[in-house]
């Protein structure tokens, strides 16, 4: 959000876009804390300036309350997110209602707690909600309860964006995160004790081929009247590029890149992060509806996971992305057992060039930063801030030294509601 120098939310043609996301973590499984008051994040400290109200009773109208979302909201909720980010005012597609659904009341861990939570005026309407996904976290031996925040949208009311934020201090033993936190919303969780995960505000981008990569970028802002065989004649001067470049990285000896089915991703995936003091519980079932929702966002291409084993078949690592041969492979999770990330990520890199991706792009973590640095061709930007927010002070100091995996499938990049119901 945009905050004007005396703390009003300036807000232009289009709705402010605001996202956090929020989950709780913990260690092996020792004991289980059950969640009493719950978790609640808000926005970029939504002091917005409410439209004029021409009569008294009106402004009485506008008053309501914070509470859970519940099946009859979707709709409004559906169209809410439609009139703020889409900007239509046009009633919720089935697609996106029963999606929406899915997505904040479907998850085996969910409770009224850590659900999304909705701002209703006293006159039924809807003005604001705060869309999550509960989430159960290992955090330094304990399983502990948490949400993933996505969406936060508000129907230029600020009573309700401002009830919704109180809920943003952490309660109990619990804790939340968010992948994508603008500066103000950075600062409005760093204020109640929040601390940045090192590294995972940056993306990576890895280009195979420049020249088509560019293209790539600039089509569909640009070129859109110019032949699609552009990328055709673009390939022979990358194949120049590339025999100019030299020295790249191969694929590690004795790696190799295979097909992963799901079951053997549920059974392995929490193997490979077991090292990590702060890390998502990934059950079975809960891993299992996250995978089925994610599988859902073709906008970004085919919903894919490979495997990356040793000379001896044993599995070293895996990695979840959304295929896009000629365009951009989206990399949501790259999995490795500690040490092995250099050669997880070369034999990822290879598999993703041999197999016709004109770049990839990922999020950073501290584990990856040595293999990243060897690859040529890799640059960082800056994405969004990741934030986490807890009580406990063990989680805390393991927040700070980044001792803490969270992102992709534990992370808001698959979402749909992020580039899908156009």
């Amino acid at each position: 959000m945009i905050l004007s120098s005396d703390g009003a939310v300036a807000i232009g043609r289009q709705q402010t876009k605001w996202r956090i996301m929020l989950s709780a973590t913990s260690d092996t499984a020792v004991r289980l804390i059950h969640p009493h008051d719950g978790l609640s994040i808000s926005p970029d400290h939504p002091s917005q300036q409410p439209e004029p109200i021409a009569q008294a009773n009106a402004q009485t109208s506008r008053k309501g309350a914070a509470r859970p979302m519940t099946t009859a909201d979707v709709p409004a909720v559906a169209g809410l997110f439609l009139k703020v980010f889409r900007g239509t005012d046009k009633p919720a597609s089935t697609d996106l209602k029963g999606y929406l659904h899915a997505l904040t009341l479907g998850s085996p861990s969910y409770s009224e707690a850590a659900g999304t939570q909705i701002y209703q005026q006293q006159d039924g309407l809807i003005s604001s909600a705060l869309l999550s996904v509960p989430m159960r976290f290992m955090a330094c031996g304990n399983v502990i309860p948490g949400r993933l925040l996505g969406v936060f949208m508000t129907n230029r009311d600020s009573a309700g964006a401002a009830q919704l934020n109180l809920g943003l201090r952490p309660k109990k033993a619990s804790l939340s995160f968010c992948d994508s936190a603008s500066p103000t919303s950075a600062r409005s969780l760093m204020a109640i004790g929040g601390k940045t995960i090192p590294m995972q505000n940056l993306e990576w981008v890895r280009t195979f081929r420049p020249l088509g990569a560019l293209l790539g970028r600039l089509s569909p802002r640009l070129l859109r009247r110019i032949d699609p065989g552009l990328a055709t004649l673009a390939r022979p001067v990358d194949a120049f590029l590339g025999r100019l470049r030299g020295g790249d990285l191969e694929s590690p000896a004795g790696l190799k890149v295979q097909e992963m089915s799901i079951p053997d991703f549920l059974a392995h995936a929490p193997r490979l992060i077991a090292h990590y003091a702060v890390r998502p519980l990934w059950s079975e079932d809960e891993l299992g509806w996250l995978v089925g929702l994610a599988a859902q966002n073709t906008r970004l291409g085919a919903f894919t996971i490979r495997a990356i084993v040793d000379h001896t078949s044993a599995t070293i690592g895996c990695f979840v992305y959304y295929a896009s041969p000629g365009r951009t492979a989206h990399v949501l999770n790259i999995l490795s057992l500690p040490g092995r990330e250099v050669g997880v990520l070369g034999a990822m890199f290879r598999h993703l060039e041999d197999t016709g991706h004109l770049e990839a792009r990922g999020r950073a973590q501290p584990a990856l930063m040595a293999g990243l640095g060897l690859q040529r061709w890799l640059v960082f930007r800056h994405r969004a801030f990741a934030m986490a927010l807890t009580r406990v002070p063990e989680v805390n100091d393991a927040i700070v030294r980044g001792d803490i995996y969270v992102g992709g499938l534990a992370g808001e990049d698959w979402s749909r509601l992020m580039c899908d119901f156009g």
